[in-house]
């Protein structure tokens, strides 16, 4: 007995022959894919299910903002084809369903009112400038027929 060799001393001792650093993998394994569910996947599902929430709750008349910046209203919509229609302004475009960003809520256009009135203004300034302009080309035809009335 006195020529044991080193694997014969260690299982004597009572050391791990190896099955501990097994364990300890399948571990390191396990808490990987814990963290890999509960900090990437969970809340990529949760995501994926709020955004197919807000797209089977689009309606026409809502106001939307594509993945463009645009802002629009919902004037129609093809389930088969998946698009959506939307009026600018009076300008139609049709739209990728998936190209909306999201729907406004009321709260969210409460400062879009807001921000009309604003625009409303220059909108009238413009207007103004438009009738001005007007003005000055009926001023200009004018002081041309007089000027074409004196040298005949």
């Amino acid at each position: 007995m006195d020529k044991l060799t080193s694997f014969e001393m260690m299982t004597l001792l009572g050391a791990p022959a190896g099955g501990s650093s097994m364990i300890s993998t399948v571990l390191m394994v396990v808490l990987f894919v814990a963290v890999f569910y509960f900090f990437i996947l969970r809340p990529n599902r949760k995501q994926q299910d709020q955004r197919k929430e807000m797209m089977n709750g689009i309606h026409v008349g809502d106001h939307v903002v594509t993945i463009g910046g645009l802002h629009a209203v919902v004037d129609t919509m093809d389930s088969d084809k998946k698009t959506v229609t939307l009026d600018a302004d009076g300008i139609y475009l049709v739209f990728d369903l998936q190209a909306i960003h999201h729907v406004e809520t009321p709260a969210a256009k409460a400062p879009a009112a807001d921000a009309a009135t604003v625009t409303e203004a220059p909108a009238s300034a413009e207007a103004t400038s438009e009738a001005t302009s007007a003005a000055s080309v009926a001023d200009s035809e004018a002081t041309s027929a007089e000027s074409a009335a004196e040298s005949k």
